[in-house]
């Protein structure tokens, strides 16, 4: 099991000496300066005075609102109506239209109610946010960038995306109009604005003080706490005009509190509201509204002093020792302070050109670095405790750095961890950030905290179909167990202080950043230098592939992909103890929690032990290395067993008679037969695989709205591979793995996979990467620049992916 140094790694005696060495806490310079630095930057910053525009009722108000009632829509101005054509599930009318339009549509009169609820509405293939649904109409709401064209087309599509279109003649007519967005007031709502900034301003409101009772409103608006105006009741709309004074605003943060009497409807009606405007007003000196307000102040300097004290935690000069470039060894040791500077600009400018919601933003980060703190403090250790099992850091060296020193291999990878993790995220946690999905689960699990388990654990829980579209599987859907143990397993989310999609998002980010370390335990024992093992885990840290999953909020693939990856690094760290008792009861419970939380990683995982089974027997022949391997074949079987045992009897019993009876025989049609024998209609094999190239771009292809970034590594994998084929335990194990992803591959053409199988191939495809990036590393100057432009082209990519899911995550 343990192994020499690699030439890569360099012991904490040679390190000694460098010219500059990272300040320790008791060092104040640094602290110092980038305080007085970040103060700088922030009244820089704040010699700016934006204007800002909230339309209540849009997407991106809720961060401003607190105790409001949900958006609303309407028409505001003269209509247009047209007939639907008969027999058509499109209409086209002219475009060239400003502003946001409502459009009402209203059922044939020949169809019954509640027919529209088969109806999503999409405008030239793009569905568009659907405010309200009634037994006769559905109301859809059209943005400006939709309304460009000449000619715009309205048409009807399924609810689910992959589902059958819905029949045709549902829709009457179209009704459209310009539309006013709002929102109601309940008896006592805010409008907050926080790190607005000092110095005077003025607000408008556009408001209406009215109820349908015709009883007195009685509305009142309070700037910071203080009576400003008492708005008088009228029946039509009208703005609302004030000054607020610079005494008002001496911590820098605005409230505009709304108090006023209620109609019940049953909701709580105050005063309806649909535009707020706040300006600079006149005469603010620049002295006074350049000082920063005392809480953003706060905020950023705890993210730029957390930043810097995580990286100086991790010794970043070190990192540069794994590399073997004396010449870094010394921007390497300054490498916390130019992160932290980079940092402290970014918020700055930020601040400067968007001051909302950026004020929003940075308290969620500076918690995001005081955690960094406590996670560094955690994972050097323990980080440090992993790689000397497996030999990657000698014993005694590991014993005189000391507990939280990094050692230079787990210092560079934990570099990369904590980088990948920022972002990733630092990107859930932009105030307008959604996960596709995450709601839709966490509501899942809420349901088993309402005491409806019963339901989820059933032959009939409404997971099991609810995520198989008849489009991919046809009318007669097979059997296919959806576990219900990820959602159990979140339910005790919701007894934290914040929301449960903010708390599993978090989760997410941390597990999908962690296999960066598992990722380098799996390349050292496979054979990999300290220089390549950086390389294999850098290179998933850049994969723009690695940042889908966030963005579509497919959690429970993120776990049990993160439980199949920790359960085989097990496997392949502990190989050579695996039949002990303690390895195996550990392999058997990961196995278990593996095969429980996701259905579909559960049969990867169980494929694979099949796979590398066969394999350690086709090895054997080789030679006694080889065939000593297959030792390990009986224990690894003896945990496995015991896992199927405990996953069968506590969920997966009761399907084995159903898979029998409906599921057996409708894969043995497909692939016997076809997709097309069930009713899904599949593209030809050619083009199936010609998608997969086109997604290995790191561009978006025309018809496509994804791409995964994988040409590069993808290049080097099979050489890598076969370098890696020439070790016993490499080779078993990189061969199993690859086959489970190509058996998946190939069945993806009759069945449904979502391209899961190449997420679970991602840590291997980085790993032989690594093996050629490394020997081109060493050819000399111009390959390290083809190197490292590669890493840079893959990080733009990704940024770019992840950037632009965050922009259009579906708010409404």
């Amino acid at each position: 099991m343990a192994r020499s140094t690699a030439s890569g790694t360099i012991s904490e005696r040679a390190s000694r000496g460098a010219a500059l060495t990272v300040p320790r806490v008791g060092d104040l310079r640094p602290y110092i300066l980038l305080i007085v630095l970040t103060i700088v930057l922030l009244m820089l910053a704040y010699t700016a005075r934006p204007t800002v525009v909230i339309d209540l009722g849009s997407t991106r108000d809720m961060a401003f609102l607190r105790d409001f009632n949900g958006r609303e829509i309407d028409a505001s101005g003269a209509s247009e109506q047209f007939a639907w054509p008969a027999g058509e599930r499109e209409l086209a009318i002219p475009g060239r239209r400003d502003g946001v339009w409502i459009a009402t549509f209203e059922a044939s009169p020949d169809q019954p109610d509640r027919a529209l609820r088969q109806v999503a509405i999409a405008v030239d293939g793009i569905r568009v946010e659907m405010p309200r649904l009634s037994e006769r109409t559905l109301v859809a709401k059209l943005t400006p960038d939709l309304l460009e064209a000449e000619t715009v087309t309205i048409q009807m599509v399924s609810p689910l995306v992959g589902d059958p279109e819905p029949p045709t003649d549902l829709v009457g007519t179209l009704t459209i109009a310009p539309a006013r967005t709002y929102r109601w007031s309940q008896g006592e709502s805010q409008i907050v604005m926080p790190g607005l900034g000092r110095g005077a301003w003025t607000a408008h409101i556009r408001l209406i003080a009215a109820h349908p009772n015709q009883q007195p409103v009685e509305a009142k608006l309070l700037v910071n706490g203080v009576p400003m105006v008492a708005i008088p009741d009228r029946g039509e709309e009208r703005m609302i005009h004030l000054h607020i004074p610079a005494s008002l605003m001496g911590n820098g943060d605005l409230e505009l509190a709304l108090q006023a009497n209620v109609y019940n409807d049953p909701r709580e009606l105050g005063v309806l509201i649909s535009r707020v405007v706040v300006a600079p007003a006149a005469g603010t000196g620049v002295i006074r509204s350049a000082v920063p307000p005392w809480a953003t102040t706060f905020s950023m300097l705890t993210m730029v002093l957390g930043v810097y004290g995580a990286l100086s935690m991790l010794r970043v000069g070190e990192t540069t020792r794994v590399m073997a470039r004396a010449s870094l060894h010394r921007w390497g040791d300054l490498g916390p302070l130019i992160g932290a500077l980079l940092v402290a600009l970014v918020g700055a400018w930020a601040l400067m050109v968007y001051r909302f919601p950026t004020s929003f933003f940075l308290p969620r980060l500076a918690g995001l670095a005081i955690w960094s703190i406590v996670l560094a403090l955690a994972l050097i250790p323990l980080t440090n405790w992993f790689f000397a099992a497996i030999g990657a850091i000698e014993p005694r060296e590991h014993e005189e750095r000391g507990r939280f020193t990094p050692a230079p291999l787990t210092s560079a990878l934990l570099l990369i961890f904590f980088v990948s993790y920022w972002f990733k995220a630092g990107g859930m946690l932009y105030p307008y950030f959604v996960a596709v999905d995450v709601q839709w689960h966490m509501e899942r699990a809420r349901w088993i905290l309402e005491g409806q388990l019963p339901l989820l654990y059933g032959l009939n829980s409404p997971l099991n179909e609810s995520t198989m579209p008849t489009a991919e599987w046809g009318e007669n859907r097979p059997i296919i167990p959806y576990s219900p143990y990820f959602h159990i397993f979140a339910a005790p989310l919701s007894l934290l202080p914040w929301p449960m999609p903010l708390s599993i998002n978090m989760l997410s980010a941390l597990a999908d950043s962690t296999r960066i370390i598992m990722i380098g335990l799996l390349g050292w024992r496979f054979g990999l230098s300290a220089r390549n093992v950086v390389f294999a885990a850098a290179m998933y840290a850049v994969m723009p592939v690695a940042f889908l999953l966030h963005a579509w909020g497919n959690v429970p693939t993120t776990f049990g992909l993160w439980m199949t990856l920790m359960a085989t690094t097990f496997l392949v760290c502990a190989w050579e103890r695996i039949h002990e008792r303690g390895p195996m009861v550990i392999f058997s419970l990961m196995l278990t929690v593996t095969f429980l939380i996701y259905t579909v990683t559960a049969v990867f995982m169980g494929v694979f032990l099949v796979l590398l089974t066969l394999m350690l027997l086709a090895a054997a022949p080789k030679g006694a290395e080889w065939a000593a391997l297959r030792t390990r074949i009986k224990p690894i079987w003896q945990a496995t067993g015991v896992a199927i045992l405990v996953v069968i009897v506590v969920y997966y019993g009761q399907y084995i008679l159903p898979i029998i009876e409906r599921s057996v025989p409708y894969f043995a049609t497909v692939f016997t037969q076809g997709a097309s024998s069930v009713g899904v209609e599949r593209a030809p094999f050619h083009l199936y695989m010609w998608a997969f190239f086109q997604a290995f771009d790191y561009r978006i292809w025309p018809g496509r709205y994804l791409f995964y970034g994988l040409a590069f590594p993808l290049l080097f994998t099979i050489p890598g591979f076969l370098h890696l084929w020439k070790r016993p335990l490499a080779g078993v194990f990189l061969a199993a793995w690859f086959s489970v992803s190509i058996v998946f591959m190939l069945a993806g053409y009759r069945i449904s996979m979502v391209d899961k199988q190449l997420f679970y191939i991602l840590p291997i495809i980085a790993i032989c990467w690594a093996v050629y990036a490394g020997r081109y590393w060493q050819r000399g100057r111009w390959a390290q620049i083809m190197i490292v432009t590669i890493y840079l082209v893959s990080a733009v990519a990704a940024l770019d992916q992840w950037f632009f899911r965050i922009a259009i995550s579906p708010l409404s």
